[in-house]
This record gives C-alpha cells, structure tokens and sequence, in this order.
C-alpha cells in the first residue's frame, strides 16, 4: 500500500463513518469528500462535477417524475381496493398480495416512494380486514425493496451498475436484464412470508392506522389522557385568554377542545377567551393536574433576609467546587441525583459572578463550578464528594446571597398540602421547585426528611423557577372531571389522523417547538409511536426521528394541506388530495414508452426515462412544480457527487489493492467464491454507504478482478448491485423499512426476527443465480 492509496482509503473511512453516524447529512457528506479529494489531485477538477450529467443522475431524476405521475394518478389507491374486494380477509393471501403490488410498483418507480405511495392503501386494508398493522407493513416495505431489483430502472444501484459498465466500454445493462433473477428474488421473499415469515410477524395493536376516530383513540390510549377542567361562576379565568392562562406551560397538557352552551370549539386559538361555565377538554396525565392543584391556597414570596438567616443556623450547607481533572465535567445534575448519591438538594450554581437558579438538572457542569446545596452533614456523603469537588461549608454570606432566588410557599388550613409529606408532594417534577426546608413557627426550620409532613401554617423555603406556581395560584378554583367523550376528537370538518416523518424529512432531528408545528400547519400533536413504544408526555421537546408516528388533530383542509407537504406522510386515504384518476392511462402511456424505447433499443435507458418523464409533464398528469417537489434532491446530489470517487479508486490503484486481497483470500476456490465475497461486502457495506456509494465503489474492483480471473464483468456488477439493495435485518438497512417502523409500532428485534433469514436466502441466491444467468 502507497501512501497515496493510505490517505484515500483514509478519507474514504471517514466519509463512511459519517454516513453512518449522520453528524452531518450525507450530501454534506458527499459535496465535501469530493472537494477534499479534487483538492489532494485524485480527482482531476475537470472531472469534479462529470456526476452531475451522468446518465445515472438523469435516469434517477426522470424516474423520480415518474413516480410523481403514478402518485397522483391514484393508481396505488385503486390497486388496493382491489386487493380487498378479491382477496377479503384471508392474512398469507394478502400479505402475498401486498409484497406482489408494492414490488411491481418498485420496478418502475423508486422503492421508497412505492412504500409511501401504498401506506394509505394498506392502512385501509388494515381497516377492513381487522388486521393489526404489523402484519402488514413490513411485508409491504419487503416487497417494495424486492421488486427494485426486477428492472434496471428499479433501484439506484441497478442505475448505477449499468453506467459503470458504459463508462468501462463495455455495454450497458438492459432495461429486463436484471428481471429473471429479480422475479426469482420477490417470488421467494413472498414465499417465505407465506409459509414462515409471517408466522414471526408480532401482533401489536399500537398504531392500526386506520381512519376511524374511535379506533384511533382506543389504539393511542388517549381515553387515559382526558379530562376536563370547568370554570366555576366567579373564576379568576372568565374573561382570560388561553394564552394568558399559560395552560400548557403550567399545567402541562394539551387543549383538545372548549365546550360552550353545546357547543365544541376543537383546537381553540390563543386569543379564545373563557368564559363562566366552560368546560376545557384536556389531554394530559390528570393525577399531576390534581397533585398541582393541592398547592391552590397557598401564597409564594420572597424569603426574607430573616429567613435566610436561620437557615444559614439551622440547616447545613455547602459549596462544591467541581475540579478540572474529575469524570463529573460534562455531566448534569440530573445525571449527577445529587440528593440521592449525595443526601443534599442542589440550591444553585455559581458560574463565575453569576448565581443560576433556574434550570439547573439539564444544565452541563463545568470545571470550577461551584454548586451550593442544603442538608445534614454526613462524612460519607462528604467522603464520596470530595473526590470530584473541593468542599467547604456554606455560611451567612452564602445564604444572604440566595436573597432573590429563594422563595417561601405559605401553607394556610384548607391548603391541599396540608398533611401530605414532603415525599408526597412532587413539587419538583410537577411545579419545578425543591424544597429546602420547612419554617414552622417563630424559629424552628425543619431538615428534608422526605418523611416529614407538612401542616397547616408551616412555610415552605423553595427554590427553583416560580412562573409556574404563580400561573397555577392565578387560575382560582376549578371543577375537574375525568369522564370525557371520545368523540371530541372529531367534529364537523375536523377529526384525527395518522402520519409518519417521510424519508428525508428536514422535520428529522428537530422538535415539534423548533418546527413550530402548531403554529404552521395547524395541527395539533396528541401522541406519537416510536420503536414500540407510545408516548404522550414531552412531545414538543421530542426531537422527530424518521419513521415516527404520530397521531394529529385538526381540519381536514389542513390535513390536506400536511398530506401535499414532502416531509410528511399522511396514512389515511380520506386525507390525501384529490386523485387525478382520468390522467391514470397517461401515467401509464408514459411508462410504457420508456420500456418501449429500451426495449426495442432504439434509445439508451437515460434518454427513454427523460422522454417518458417529458411525455406526462407535456399532458399535465404532473405539473412541474409537483415533479420538483417528488424528486429527493438529496438523493440526486449524493450520486453525482461519489460517481467521480470509483475514478479516484482505480486510478490510485486502491482497486487493484482490495482485488489482490479478495483474490487471495478466495481466488483459490475459482471466481464463484470470490463473486462470493464481494456479495456479501456489499451486502455489508449498504448498512454504513447506503447502495449508491457502495456500488460505486466496489464498481472497479469488479472490473479489477474480472480482469484477474480473465472473465466478463458482468455478472459481478450485476451481483454487488443486487446484494447493495438486499437488506432486511434491520430498520436501517432500507429507508422503505424505516418509513413502516413507526406506524407498524416495530422494534429493532422484529426486523432482525423476520428479515434476517430473509436476508440469509436472497444473498445465497443472488450467488447461486446470476452466474447461471450471466456466465463467466
């Protein structure tokens, strides 16, 4: 190995790991590996940008036209009613049935677009066959990535095998090349599905992605999470705005809907004003909206400088300096449970001159801070502190310096936290205080024996952030009842429905606040589905993953308006758009003149997908702007910019390196086993690269090989594409399977339970066939 071939292979690893890992996205990724290796001179600059008119950048831009036409055609709709009216309820058959449409539509369009374009569909069959949703959705996204392997056109690494065979010279593969062995692929992964995959399917009831409210609500479990709150003659809240009362923030829950006079304003807006006999439907956890309204009655001040005065004498303190050279830097208090390992509540951090007291269990530490904290001495609390701080005791300097940032919560009689202990009374997670000493008479304070109960006319010395408390206290009494109808869900012109984050998605890794996702679309979030498991509680902090589910509230008019938004895929027919069914033939017309053009080979496959993408934007099947919006430019820009990375591998020579190794670790056992080797790299190498770049390089040492062994090149190309398309033992191995996880309420180990043998099979045979069908 040179030092040329080093430092490529290098940055090639580089580049891998942050495909994986995804610290940057993998355009990103792509535009700056292809710079760092025009600048280093392994790629010639006039060479940089020969990705972006590659025949396979063309061909994959037209496809993605295509499938913008049999989208909003409604071909897929009509498809899976029929699947229902022939098939009924019988699972194997329709199971059968759905891998069979979604692999015929994958041939012609891209995989994942399939998966997408056929959810709303198999949700319906879900609903009318009574079958649970993981039965059927990965079935459908296994059928999708199968049938991208029976044309040329079905899948980007098909694409871009056959552009490395023109760019070698050589011919290219034809549009039904890829067909024999892909039929044989899909026909044995619906085989196994019949006879044993779907007995290893699980049978969960989270999302059925159904379009009936009340199946809905009963699958998100959202009969738990309502109740109601009334607003009493004389309430502080009549004549309130919502966004005055700062339900949310305070309460933490959600609005469903106000009923007034019989009347249901779902989705009410800030500016709604409440009125005397309101009731406000909830959504939420209503023990801790009863265990916040135990606090009513109380009043919060201040603490005085006498207060703090006898707690610097009663109550034991201390300030712990972090050192630079302990393990805790970078930690939070919340990692830390400092009351728990360390029998005190933290009161502060002091950072430099500034004290914070707001917020502090997500904070990170830093080396030098200081955290000031109260309770009871004790020598082996301090013994396991001072490996990481340097200690020293709080004295009245210290607490005078908690004037301002500690408060004082006045118990009176009929206080619902009168006789409760301070155990009890969840002042922290629910109103984000900490209690750090009870005042009870002239000059007792009490220490923080969790224990210890509160009674009437004790006083409270907290600290922590009391907007919340204050907004509580200002509310005045309510009447709160746990029986709510279901059907506030849905009223005229509104109701609920299902959507997963799409392939993607810019909403990925950010949260519902960041994306102010109530504010522009409209809707409102009530629960969300993620690796089999249903949340309701923190979603707008949650950062969105791709695949998520989530359950929405709101008009039909915005619905539609998310159903049309890319980022998003809506998994309920009745919300999609109005389909174009009479421009249904076009779309097809358009299909078959490309198969047509290929087939005869009177044109090359790129320039019949661009006639053919040009041919249904001429007839309005798509117009432009909806073509541009069903293109991944992601995907686009990723290809053009690794095709000019397979140069810099063969010209550096790293090709004939890696093909010596392949040849010597196999080359004994003929070139089937070392066809072998590189299946199964490839196969490996699409879990980190993803297809495209695994194709592209693996594509010349193909060529490397090939020209060892002195056999065609064929067959090898053939086999690394198909094998960089064939994976199904995880959620990441496909983004079909990532865009099924959520709303079938998947986890990691079901894909690994029914997809890996599957995996196991299609890698065996792709071995075993593509020599017979494409000699050596």
């Amino acid at each position: 190995m040179t030092l040329e071939i080093g430092v490529l292979f290098g940055l090639l690893i580089v580049m891998a790991i942050l495909f994986l890992t995804e610290k940057l996205p993998v355009e990103l990724t792509a535009f700056a590996g292809l710079l760092v290796l025009v600048f280093a001179g392994y790629i010639p600059a006039d060479d940089a940008f020969l990705g972006f008119s590659s025949p396979a950048v063309i061909t994959m831009l037209a496809m993605f036209f295509l499938s913008a036409g049999l989208t909003h055609t409604g071909l897929a709709d009509t498809v899976g009613q029929v699947v229902h009216r022939t098939l009924g309820r019988q699972e194997v058959l329709v199971i059968a049935a759905i891998m069979a449409v979604s692999g015929l539509l994958s041939s012609v369009m891209n995989n994942v677009a399939a998966t997408a374009v056929l959810l709303p569909a198999v949700s319906s069959i879900s609903r009318l066959t009574s079958l649970p949703p993981s039965r059927l959705f990965m079935p459908l996204s296994f059928g999708a990535v199968l049938g991208g392997t029976t044309t040329l056109v079905g899948t980007p690494p098909n694409i871009l095998a056959g552009e490395a065979m023109s760019a070698h010279g050589a011919d290219s593969f034809g549009f039904f090349d890829y067909t024999p062995i892909g039929v044989i692929l899909l026909l044995v992964g619906i085989l196994w599905m019949m006879l044993l995959g779907h007995r290893l399917l699980p049978v969960r009831g989270n999302p059925s992605s159904v379009s009936r409210t009340d199946d809905l609500v009963q699958v998100y479990r959202l009969h738990e999470q309502l109740f109601s709150l009334r607003v009493p003659s004389g309430s502080r809240l009549a004549g309130r705005t919502l966004a005055d009362t700062a339900f949310k923030r305070t309460l933490g829950v959600a609005i469903v809907g106000i009923q007034r006079e019989g009347n249901t304003t779902v989705i009410p807006p800030d500016d709604f004003e409440l009125a005397e006999g309101d009731t406000i439907l909830l959504k939420g956890s209503a023990e801790s909206v009863r265990e916040l309204y135990r606090i009513q009655g109380t009043e919060l001040t201040e603490a005085q400088p006498e207060d703090l005065e006898l707690a610097s004498q009663r109550i034991g303190g201390m300030v712990a300096r972090l050192r630079p050279d302990s393990e805790l830097v970078g930690k939070t208090l919340r990692d830390l449970d400092f009351r728990k390992n360390y029998g005190a509540i933290v009161t502060a951090v002091r950072v430099g001159e500034d004290l914070l007291t707001q917020d502090l269990a997500n904070r990170a530490l830093n080396a030098g801070d200081e955290i000031l904290a109260l309770g009871p001495r004790n020598r082996e609390d301090e013994e396991r502190l001072r490996v990481h701080f340097e200690i020293s005791m709080m004295g009245p300097m210290d607490f005078r310096e908690l004037h301002g940032h500690v408060y004082v919560l006045r118990v009176p009689k009929a206080s619902g936290l009168a006789g409760v202990t301070l155990g009890e009374t969840r002042l922290g997670p629910m109103a984000g205080l900490s209690i750090s000493g009870i005042l009870r008479g002239d000059d007792s304070l009490l220490g923080l024996d969790p224990n210890e109960r509160i009674l009437a006319g004790d006083r409270l010395l907290v600290t922590g952030r009391p907007s919340r408390l204050r907004n509580l206290l200002a509310m005045g009494d309510v009447e709160m009842q746990q029986d709510v109808a279901e059907g506030v869900f849905e009223t005229d012109g509104m109701g609920i429905v299902e959507a997963t984050v799409a392939p993607r998605s810019r909403a990925a890794g950010r949260t519902l606040a960041q994306l102010s996702f109530r504010q522009r679309m409209g809707l409102q979030v009530l629960a969300l589905w993620r690796d089999g498991e249903l949340i309701h509680e923190g979603l707008s902090e949650l950062p969105l993953r791709f695949g998520d589910a989530v359950l929405l509230q709101g008009t039909w008019e915005r619905v539609r308006h998310l159903a049309a938004d890319s980022d998003w895929v809506v998994l309920s027919s009745a919300a999609q758009e109005p389909k174009r069914t009479r421009k249904a033939p076009l779309a097809l017309a358009g299909l078959g003149l490309m198969v047509a053009l290929v087939a005869t080979g009177w044109q090359p496959v790129h320039v019949a997908a661009f006639a053919a993408a040009t041919f249904i934007l001429l007839f309005r099947v798509v117009t432009p702007e909806e073509a541009y919006r069903a293109v991944s430019w992601r995907a686009v820009f990723l290809v053009a910019c690794i095709l000019p990375m397979g140069s810099a591998v063969m010209l550096s020579g790293g090709a004939d390196l890696i093909s010596d190794a392949v040849t010597g670790a196999a080359g004994s056992f003929g070139p089937w086993a070392v066809f072998g080797v590189l299946v199964l790299c490839s196969s490996v190498l699409s879990q980190a690269l993803d297809g495209p770049p695994t194709v592209v390089l693996l594509a010349p040492i193909c060529f490397t090989v090939a020209a060892q062994f002195d056999v065609s090149p064929r067959p090898l190309l053939m086999g690394i594409s198909l094998a960089a398309s064939s994976g199904f033992g995880t959620p990441f191995a496909h983004k079909a399977h990532l865009l099924v996880m959520g709303a079938g309420g998947y986890k990691v180990g079901d894909y690994l339970r029914v997809g890996m043998p599957l995996t196991v099979i299609v890698l065996a045979l792709i071995v075993g066939l593509v020599p017979v069908f494409f000699p050596w």
